[in-house]
Parts: structure tokens; sequence; C-alpha cells
């Protein structure tokens, strides 16, 4: 909370921080938890995402946590291994869409 708080702080016009965490394993790993700090992502970098994603989804996301990585441990993103089984199922949450729904407010046959 301390490090979301600071990051805010200093980019006082980013709406949402994301702490992800991803366990790291210990048999190959150096740490037990990894910790990143991403950003609600804006406009510009989610519409370059849903290009990037037509031609290569991994790729996509990928560009989408360097542009979105605001602190923390960068081995997420650049380690295919934690990058890839760890973090972008995490990503996800960082682009999920709000819930919202359609209201009809049309009467049939009129």
């Amino acid at each position: 909370k301390k490090t979301v708080k600071e990051l805010k702080e200093k980019n006082p016009s980013i709406k949402a921080i994301f702490p992800l965490v991803v366990q790291g394993d210990p048999t190959f790993d150096d740490k037990e938890l990894y910790v990143g700090y991403f950003r609600q992502p804006d406009f510009k970098i989610f519409s370059k995402y849903l290009v990037a994603s037509a031609q290569n989804q991994a790729g996509a996301m990928r560009q989408l946590a360097r542009d979105t990585f605001l602190a923390g441990d960068k081995e997420l993103i650049d380690d295919d291994s934690l990058f890839l089984f760890g973090l972008t199922g995490q990503l996800s949450k960082i682009i999920a869409t709000r819930n919202g729904a359609l209201v009809n407010l049309s009467k049939t046959g009129k």
C-alpha cells in the first residue's frame, strides 16, 4: 500500500495502479515472490496493445507490460518463464473492463 501511495503521488494523472505478484519457483528462481507495479493503460497504450495483439498476442502482452510498468521486479517482464507463466495471467487485470449493461428503453413494436 505504501509503494502504491508513493507512486500515485509521483504520478497524479494515473487513475489506477495494480501491484501484481508472481510466485517464484524455488528450483530455478532467485526469489520467493516477484512484485511489479503496473498502471492502467491510457488510450495510446491500449490502442497500441490492440493493434499488436492482432499479429502476436504474446508480444503484445510483453509490450503492454513494458508500457505500463512503474516499479518493482523488472524480471517479471524480462525473464521469459516469469513473464509467460506468471505475469501474463495477471496482466488481464489491468485491462479488465468495468461492469456495465445495455439498457433498452424503447418498447418493442412502437
